[in-house]
């Protein structure tokens, strides 16, 4: 390698100066509660350029440890309206990767935002809050610092992510060059819809006049294959959006689209009101696959709120209000697919506490900030002076972030109507039992079938009653006999419901798979989740007698009507977990009744076999204090236990068989 003496004088100078800014920088403090950033260009370089990079050096003083860095970096400006502010936004690129003040990703691009038109400092803060909570694939990480460049107190700033491909930013393959041909061609494109594109270096319009640039491949690697390749990818997506079959899940444009991103960033350009949002917006495409991904989330300074051209935003739909290009936004929404995934998406960030976390991060945010925005606001002076596009002004900070919360809280009950969507009505699916009990619970009624007086002998009737907690007569297991047929059977007894005759009460029987008379078929009815039960044998229904509402109102078997009659209609209420320990194998169901008990206590549970089983009592340190033994047969096996000498509290029932599988259960004796 050829090494000139100018260049060894330039290494020389570079490493002296790298010296002197070591020595400057030994003896800086910390403004506030905030890490204090302290940049010092080459001479004390003015930054100009948005292009041109300056040899820079950074501290951070912090009291956290993590924070403090103290290293070489370039700077340069960056921002496109903000640019021409005084408060100026910057990027810097560090000499090597670093996860910056503990920030997720290791690498060497950050940005420094100014927010000088946001008087909360925080609108990007919590856009990207918002944008963590919906789930996009990637978020641009947040510090708040005080900066100090060249000696010059600039205030408050927001530390982040540069918008780039990268391993822990967004996650899609780099291409270089030399990639020319599938499958390296087909991706990764990192691209935004950019209102300024035309003053970038590579770009593109797509059929519909959106204004595309491509952020990655970088401009020095990106080749024309590659270029051709994503133009003609955009262009085929936008045929398909607005092809007259646009809505068709193969055809049209869902089957190139990422739906779990597109609703996500929409929700969140709605949420925060973002005026940019369509003028500006990032999507990504991977190698080998087809879907369009939409975000990151990035610039919110004029969002929520914040932008005086839409008036009072508050209650306006961005699709409709926000500033051009919305051709594809406008289109989503012509489509009912997407309207319910919206309302859907968003009905579970509801559900999920949206309001009181954004309010609570505000809160947090405003009291982290306190003492910073003080300074910033005493070195800039436009806390109450409008800068840029301001809707409101205040004349204190505390004013301006109430302002914020207040809109955050109205704009979700605005969303709330305004993305409401009544889905079409679904059919109820076909009945699939889990491990667990059911409660049949009568669709005309709302009472549930038990069993007469909780009886446990055989031959008992079954019969309608008021639904009550923890009653172990209302619970029922279904077990499968085949497809849509299953054995019904009770958790209090260990026996099943059995068909019994048209007009008569059902009734519990002892166990048997193959009787027809004890299959039953779930059939879904109609769309609002009920079933109808028919028995096998009979073809009869299992139907509310009279459709009484009194409690103790038979249930009987009918002439099966389960479309048109809600006496015959069924809600199946899952209720408590089918617990068998490690019995299951070989004991398929173990209970005990009453629980409760005062002088005894029944154990029923079916044996798959004869086989030897010990079951006893015993206090909670371990001591037995009753025991029986048993020859089970198999099928229902019932032993009962006298609990007459045991005090009032609370005991352990096991029941051990001759292979040493064991079931606990607690049991309560109360006198």
């Amino acid at each position: 390698m050829h090494v000139t003496f100018s260049h060894i004088i330039r290494k020389i100078s570079v490493l002296l100066l790298c010296l002197g800014f070591q020595f400057l920088l030994l003896s800086q403090t910390q403004y506030s509660n905030l890490p204090s950033v302290y940049i010092n260009t080459e001479n004390n370089a003015v930054i100009t350029s948005k292009v041109d990079w300056l040899p820079a050096h950074i501290q951070v003083v912090s009291t956290d440890t993590i924070d403090q860095i103290n290293v070489s970096t370039q700077i340069r400006g960056r921002g496109n309206s903000t640019w021409s502010m005084p408060k100026k936004p910057y990027r810097i690129k560090l000499d090597k990767k670093t996860n910056l003040m503990g920030m997720y990703a290791r690498a060497k691009n950050w940005v420094f935002l100014a927010n000088y038109a946001d008087k909360t400092l925080m609108r990007n803060a919590v856009a990207f809050h918002i944008g963590r909570v919906a789930g996009l694939e990637f978020t641009p990480s947040t510090r708040f610092v005080d900066l100090v460049l060249n000696n010059n107190f600039l205030g408050n700033y927001m530390v982040t992510d540069q918008i780039e491909v990268h391993s822990e930013r967004v996650a899609i393959d780099e291409q270089d060059s030399s990639q020319v041909a599938e499958p390296d061609v087909t991706g990764g494109y990192l691209l935004e819809i950019d209102g300024f594109a035309a003053s970038e270096p590579v770009w593109f319009t797509s059929s519909k006049g959106l204004k595309f640039t491509v952020k990655s491949p970088d401009d020095d690697d990106i080749n024309e294959f590659q270029l051709a390749y994503i133009q003609s990818y955009i262009n085929e997506f936008e045929t398909r959006l607005f092809s007259t079959n646009f809505t068709d899940p193969v055809a049209g444009y869902r089957a190139m689209i990422d739906s779990a991103s597109l609703v996500n960033w929409y929700i969140a350009s709605e949420l925060t009101g973002n005026s940019d949002a369509f003028w500006s917006t990032y999507v990504y495409k991977k190698r080998s696959d087809n879907k369009l991904y939409f975000g990151p989330l990035w610039d919110y300074d004029i969002a929520f709120n914040n932008d005086d051209r839409l008036g009072d935003a508050t209650e306006k739909r961005m699709s409709q209000y926000a500033h051009n290009p919305r051709t594809w936004a406008l289109r989503f929404l012509e489509d009912e697919w997407f309207q319910t995934l919206l309302w859907r998406r968003w009905s579970e960030m509801i559900a999920d506490n949206l309001a009181g976390n954004l309010n609570t991060y505000i809160n947090e945010t405003a009291g982290l900030l306190e003492t910073s925005q003080q300074l910033n606001f005493q070195k800039w002076n436009n806390l109450n002076n409008k800068v840029y596009r301001e809707t409101y002004l205040f004349d204190t900070y505390a004013e301006g972030v109430g302002y914020l919360k207040t809109y955050v809280a109205n704009r979700i009950k605005f969303l709330n109507t305004s993305f409401y969507v009544k889905e079409p009505d679904r059919p109820t699916p076909p009945f699939v039992a889990t491990r667990h009990y059911y409660m049949m619970m009568n669709k005309r009624t709302n009472n549930a079938i038990q069993v007469r007086s909780h009886a446990v002998k055989a031959g008992s009737l079954l019969e309608m009653w008021e639904p009550e907690e923890g009653q172990a007569s209302q619970l029922w297991e279904f077990r499968n006999v085949s497809g849509n047929i299953y054995q019904i059977i009770n958790k209090n007894s260990g026996l099943a419901m059995t068909a019994n005759g048209r007009g008569t009460n059902l009734v519990q029987q002892p166990l048997n798979a193959t009787n027809t008379a004890q299959q039953w078929k779930i059939e879904p009815v109609g769309i609002e989740g009920a079933y109808g039960i028919v028995n096998v044998h009979s073809g009869y229904s299992v139907n509310n007698a009279g459709g009484n509402f009194a409690n103790g109102t038979n249930a009987i078997e009918w002439t099966a009507n389960i479309a048109g009659s809600e006496n015959q209609q069924w809600y199946l209420q899952k209720m408590d977990m089918i617990t068998t320990g490690l019995l299951y194998a070989s004991v398929i169901q173990a209970d005990i009744y009453p629980n409760p008990a005062s002088s005894y206590v029944s154990v029923r549970f079916n044996a798959s076999d004869e086989q030897n089983v010990s079951v006893s009592i015993c206090d909670l340190s371990g001591k037995m204090l009753v025991q029986t033994n048993t020859q089970t047969q198999a099928g229902v096996n019932v032993l009962t236990l006298s609990v007459s000498d045991l005090q009032s509290g609370v005991y352990l029932l096991q029941i051990r068989n001759s292979d040493g599988s064991v079931f606990n259960s607690k049991l309560v004796v109360r006198k």
